[in-house]
């Protein structure tokens, strides 16, 4: 029973080209005890006419006519103070939202003060959806995140408000009134059962040139701390409203004198900061390759120390050198035509073994023409493709079919849709071998790309005894440019020079030697493994961190191991938030439990034991754990 009513407020400003996609969305909402308040914001299109349309068919839309244009804020403040709600709700004018929406969030809400959901980054070029989750309920994890301070994401009890109200006059009007309600709430919940679909318009503010206007932010932050009890929110908060401000938009600027001038501003502005020792900022670049690390410590601490000469000049050369220097995998612009091509050249190819490539995808719909081309272009031929989709809810499936029609008359391929999400990768893994007919299985995610010649190597010299092939992989970012070409570094934590040669070995001996300690294979993208019924694979699923290394040791348990010391797959890193204090806990006791269970089968000695309590002694340190 809908007993409580939801005041759904939505500020309109010539946006007649997306504004009945939005109130359709809004309207044919399953919980219908809606209250929905429109404040047209003396529009110039014909944004009022739809207004007063969809009023005419619904008695539930309230309009309001500002007699000027006063903005998004204070049309909000307007709003707010008529609403009658028990909750509170806000939408974009160009955005929509599922058909459950509400009905989700208000289930949710009745054991919290707000409720937060996933953020879908919708294009209008190519309507390519990008998934923001925040994953968990605990309130500085939601903050940790550069959507955080969206309003439409959420739904509040409307006593949360009280005499609350948007600033006037200045933009990221959110920031101001959105993290203080989070970071005071007394309890706040995490769903994805759905998600709000917000559009990225070329002319949008956040979309717009770069210009001093984005400077509002630190007054928001100012606004934001004042309202904010606990100072553990602070340097979250600094991290990703101002510090990305510097390494992700301000950066962008293309103009040398325009940018020294807005660096020069900046750093005025951001000295009540210690912005260089952010730890949220400290742990963001630890995660970067070598280069990019050097580059965005001393972005960051000549910009904070007043060198702006020094970081428009560094800006600059990074952004040439990214663009002259930095490859891509594969070309850009990949056509039907180019994948047809492709298919029918791979009757001509020839394998020593019948590779099954399995493609498990979800929300890659963007990805799998680049993907399928990596898969289609390599120098050994394909025995069949197995392509999984794990109930995306992006264009993957249309594009699916494309690949699948293209693709099928030349080379066997089967498409699999999950009606429901699986809620793990390792299940959808175990089900592409269940449907594998081949000698070796290719698990090959569907944002990451690979090198022509990545199967050749692979099954150069392969022994029917071998039960996986690996080689050394790349890390790309999210627009395919190499940033770390190697990941030996990281998988050698004991610096043992293992995995600077190619190389055969018994698979109990490489778990013995190396990898008891960590997981070493970095990507599954970078392996073949000998076809099997391997149950162990739906056994990982326990596990959200260190599934992977659970299966690669069970497969040591049952073979050799090859590895190629060439840097043959690319690993797509998403992405710029850094990994929150829960997940790093989270991630401990999984790799603690997975020294347990290493432990009952191979009985581990007194060095392996002293060298597994180091690894923890230094993940807790890096990681801030107590």
């Amino acid at each position: 029973m809908e007993r409580h009513k939801i005041s759904i407020i939505i500020s309109v400003y010539n946006t007649e080209k997306y504004l009945e996609k939005c109130l359709d969305s809004v309207i044919n909402q399953t919980y219908q005890n809606l209250e929905i308040i429109l404040v047209d914001d003396c529009s110039k299109d014909g944004s009022l006419k739809v207004i007063e349309k969809y009023a005419k068919k619904d008695k539930r839309i309230i309009v309001l006519k500002n007699d000027q244009n006063i903005g998004l804020a204070s049309s909000r403040n307007k709003a707010l103070d008529l609403a009658t709600g028990d909750y509170i709700g806000f939408i974009d004018s160009d955005d929509y939202i599922d058909k459950d929406y509400y009905k989700v969030l208000a289930t949710h809400i009745k054991e919290s003060d707000i409720v937060v959901c996933d953020i879908n980054l919708v294009y209008e070029k190519g309507n390519n959806l990008v998934k923001c989750g925040t994953k968990d309920n605990q309130i500085i994890n939601i903050i940790n995140n550069g959507l955080a301070a969206s309003a439409c994401n959420k739904l509040f009890k409307k006593e949360l408000f009280g005499n609350m109200r948007y600033p006037k006059d200045i933009i990221n009007e959110d920031v101001a009134v959105i993290l203080p309600l989070l970071a005071n709430a007394k309890n706040v919940k995490y769903t994805d059962e759905v998600y709000y679909n917000y559009m990225q318009r070329e002319s949008s503010i956040q979309n717009s040139s770069i210009e001093r206007k984005r400077f509002d932010i630190f007054k928001t932050v100012s606004l934001a701390f004042q309202k904010i009890k606990k100072k553990e929110f602070r340097e979250v908060i600094i991290f990703n409203q101002i510090i990305l401000l510097l390494l992700f938009v301000l950066s962008k600027e293309k103009k040398r004198i325009k940018r020294y001038k807005l660096l020069k501003e900046y750093s005025h502005l951001a000295k009540q900061y210690d912005i260089a020792n952010n730890k949220y900022l400290l742990e963001f670049i630890s995660l970067q390759g070598f280069k990019h690390q050097l580059y965005y410590k001393a972005l960051v601490k000549s910009t904070s120390s007043g060198f702006i000469f020094f970081a428009n000049f560094l800006i600059s050369f990074y952004q040439f050198y990214r663009n002259h220097f930095t490859k891509e995998v594969i070309k850009e612009n990949i056509t039907e035509k180019d994948i047809e091509e492709l298919a029918k050249r791979n009757a001509s190819k020839h394998s020593k073994f019948k590779i099954s490539v399995v493609i498990p995808n979800y929300n890659y719909s963007k990805f799998l023409f680049q993907r399928m081309y990596s898969i289609l272009n390599q120098t050994c031929k394909i025995h069949e493709i197995i392509l999984l989709d794990d109930c995306s809810k992006d264009d993957s499936e249309k594009t699916i079919k494309i690949l699948e029609k293209i693709i099928s008359p030349y080379i066997k391929m089967k498409t699999v849709f999950n009606e429901k999400n699986s809620g793990s990768a390792f299940k959808q893994w175990y089900k592409g071998f269940k449907e594998a007919t081949g000698d070796y299985v290719w698990i090959a995610e569907a944002d990451d790309y690979c090198n022509k010649k990545l199967l050749q190597f692979l099954q150069k010299g392969l022994t029917k005894d071998i039960v996986i092939s690996y080689a050394d992989t790349s890390f790309i970012d999210v627009d395919g440019k190499v940033y770390q070409g190697s990941v030996v570094k990281e998988i050698d934590i004991q610096h043992s020079g293992h995995f600077n040669k190619s190389f055969v070995n018994d698979g109990v001996k490489e778990l013995e030697d190396y990898a008891f300690l960590n997981t070493t294979i970095a990507n599954v993208s970078s392996c073949i493994i000998r076809n099997g019924d391997y149950d162990f694979f739906k056994e990982a699923s326990q596990y959200k961190q260190v599934g992977d290394w659970y299966i690669y040791a069970n497969l040591m348990f049952h073979g050799s191991v090859k590895y190629t010391y060439k840097q043959l797959n690319y690993y797509r890193v998403h992405g710029s938030n850094v990994t929150s204090t829960t997940k790093k806990e989270q991630h401990l006791k999984e790799i603690q439990s997975m020294h347990e269970y290493l432990d009952s089968k191979i009985k581990f000695d007194k060095h392996q034991k002293k060298l597994i309590q180091e690894r923890y002694k230094f993940l807790k340190k890096v990681w801030d754990i107590e």
